[in-house]
């Protein structure tokens, strides 16, 4: 099989899934209901991915990297800083909430090699766009920063922070339901207003 049509068929097996995951959840679809959907052998999604996992991981690496370029459109020409940030925060909830049911919350809590890799370049990513954004707010006269680096990796890590600022009957297998979810996002919005104010030139 040429390289190009390997591709293509590997894209239609992560969209394919992605629908499944994103409507029943990742962990109630099985490999079967996939290659049904497809009209293909179970053993044609093997030859892509070694287990279901495998294609998991994949779907979220292809739903991650379209939501990273969306926030990194955030960090060009930007014309409010801090209209930039509530964007993310935005951009944020409507991400986690399109996608609640592929289980996002649970891969945090996974801590193995390769996950703890992939968590430290998205958080390194997230750092970037929040410095681009602040730097931008400096250049506009929007923000009095000394350290537009320091200042954004402080604010990304507050806001992660939050994101796991959950009530103890959520358990930590569990995913974050959109009333929870909207709790979150109030308080990064709040903690936003708060930092931004600090900062203003």
């Amino acid at each position: 099989m040429h390289t190009e049509a390997k591709d293509e068929m590997r894209d239609k097996i992560l969209e394919a899934a992605l629908k499944r995951f994103t409507h029943y959840g990742a962990s109630k679809t099985t490999m079967n209901e996939i290659a049904d959907d497809l009209h293909c052998s179970k053993a044609s999604l093997y030859y892509y991915f070694p287990d279901k996992k495998a294609m998991h991981t994949a779907v979220l690496q292809k739903i991650a990297e379209a939501y990273f370029q969306q926030m990194e459109k955030e960090a060009v020409n930007v014309k409010s800083a801090a209209k930039a940030l509530y964007n993310i925060i935005d951009l944020r909830r409507d991400f986690i909430s399109k996608f609640c049911r592929l289980e996002i919350f649970q891969i945090f809590q996974d801590n193995s090699k390769f996950f703890l890799e992939e968590k430290k370049k998205a958080k390194q990513r997230e750092f970037n766009i929040h410095t681009d954004i602040i730097k931008a707010g400096v250049a506009l006269g929007e923000f009095k920063v000394k350290d537009p680096a320091q200042t954004a990796e402080l604010l990304a890590q507050a806001t992660m922070g939050l994101r796991f600022s959950i009530p103890d009957h959520i358990r930590e297998d569990m995913d974050i339901d959109d009333e929870m979810m909207d709790l979150i996002i109030d308080k990064q919005k709040q903690l936003l207003e708060i930092f931004i104010n600090g900062i203003k030139a």
